[in-house]
Formats: structure tokens, sequence, C-alpha cells
């Protein structure tokens, strides 16, 4: 925990926003392992950047039921986080997780320009993917939310998507950053300077109101990575007029589906039959 301090005071000093990305390239838990089926997707940014991801799906032939475009969260990469929705291949849904430049076998340098365009050209494919599905859902974890969120404001197709989760998430850069500073003890004077060296450009706070699709929300009560309040704040502000809230009474953080949980994901597959 000291660590993530100081690297909170030297990106503060330095005024870079990179300490909300925290990339790997290690391999760590492969699909197949699990019984469950990937093949790998390369395409592009639309910068023209190098971008990877997996297509999740049964072997087994039967009606798919819908096509999950999944946002991920700011550390590790596409061999971890896998695990929060691969589950739901079994049940007819296909999904396509992939990796935001700088992470996994994806090209560049995180920054909150790049996951902008990278989020972009991920919500693209899915669209295209989609057509031949009856249902398309994106679903986006913590910062995956923020991206997620901020890049719906670039695509004319949002009312195609049948159904947005956002789980775990937060909707402004410098309200997090200011959040974690001032519970960061000593560093607590220095939380002003979240409003001024963290930059806001690409928080989606600013285009909530724009979103008419079904939204449902997630977030679990103990959740200490992005605390409650933040999920909280965006529901409220959301104008579309089918909205859902699931609160975690006992959740932290982007676990819903754990296997501590695993009454949510009947109660999921359940939802996502009504919508």
């Amino acid at each position: 925990m000291k660590k993530l301090f100081l690297l909170l005071f030297l990106a503060f000093l330095t005024g870079c926003s990179s300490l909300f990305y925290y990339p790997t390239k290690y391999f760590y838990a492969d699909p197949k392992k699990h019984s469950v089926h990937y093949e790998d997707v390369d395409f592009l940014s639309t910068d023209g950047t190098q971008l990877h991801g997996w297509f999740m799906s049964d072997k087994e032939e039967k009606k798919k039921k819908g096509l999950i475009l999944f946002f991920h969260g700011n550390a590790q990469n596409i061999t971890s986080h896998w695990l929060n929705l691969g589950w739901i291949v079994k049940e007819g849904y296909d999904v396509f997780i992939f990796d935001y430049r700088g992470y996994g076998l994806s090209k560049g340098q995180s920054n909150q320009q790049g996951l902008n365009k990278d989020s972009i050209a991920a919500l693209k494919w899915a669209r295209e993917k989609s057509k031949d599905y009856p249902k398309f859902i994106v679903y986006a974890q913590s910062l995956g939310g923020a991206v997620s969120m901020r890049a719906m404001k670039d695509i004319d197709f949002r009312d195609e998507i049948d159904l947005y989760v956002l789980d775990s998430t937060f909707s402004s850069y410098q309200d997090i950053a200011f959040d974690k500073l001032r519970h960061a003890g000593v560093f607590v004077v220095l939380s002003p300077l979240a409003y001024i060296l963290v930059s806001d450009e690409y928080g989606p706070y600013k285009n909530l109101d724009i979103f008419k699709m079904p939204i449902l929300m997630i977030h679990g009560k103990k959740d200490r990575v992005v605390p409650y309040k933040f999920g909280e704040e965006i529901y409220s502000k959301l104008k579309t007029p089918k909205k859902w809230w699931w609160a975690i009474e006992d959740g932290s953080h982007t676990d819903v589906f754990h296997p501590k949980h695993l009454q949510y994901r009947a109660k999921f597959v359940d939802f996502l039959k009504g919508i």
C-alpha cells in the first residue's frame, strides 16, 4: 500500500495520468483448461494501433442467446479478467474481451486518448459481430466502465445496445484520484492537486445524460477500490427510462460473479432473459 501511495505522489508531481493503468504481459489463466473455447482476434484501433482480444464461445452447436462485449479493469490483461464472465458461455452467450493498448498482446502505450480510440474500435467490431445475435450486451468493469462510457459518446449506434452493464465503476478521473489521496494518510494534503494535475478530458461524467439504452449498475457496498458512492452518483444522473441498481451487500471490487456470489450468476442469466 505504501508503494501505491508513493506512485500516486510521484504521478501527481509529474502531472501523469498513467497511475490508472497497470498492464501486464503475463499469461494468467487459459480458458481451454476451464473448458471454455476461444479464438484470438486481432483488430486495429481507430488510429491504427494493433489490438488483441479473445472471442469466447461454447463449442456445442446450439442457438446463441447474445453477444457480450467485455471491457475489463485497469490491471493485468484479458488472461485474468476473462474469468469474470467466462462462465456465461455455457449459458448460450458468446463473449468478446479485448486488451487496451499496452495490455497483454495489444501494442502501444496506455493513456486516456488511446483507450478512447481502442474502446470505439472494440464497440464497432462487436457491433458488426452482434448482427448475428438476438441481443447485443456491453459489460464494463471498473476502469472499463469509465472508458466505455466515454466511447459511447463517439458512436452512433448506442440504440442498438440491448443492455449496458456498469460494474464497480466511476465517471471522473479527478474525483477518484482525489478520493484516493484524501484517504492516503500523509498524502491527504495533496488531494486538491487531483483537480489540477489529473486530466478529466475523457471523463464520462459529462455525457451520462445521453444514454437511453437499458442500464444495469452493480456495485459492492464494501468496495475499497472504487467506493460505493461513485456508483450511486452515476446511477442518480442516468436519464435512461430503464435502469436497475444491484447493491451487493458483502461485495468488494468487481466480485459479483466470484464463487462466493454464485447466486448472482443465476440472477444475471434470468435478468438477461427479460431484456
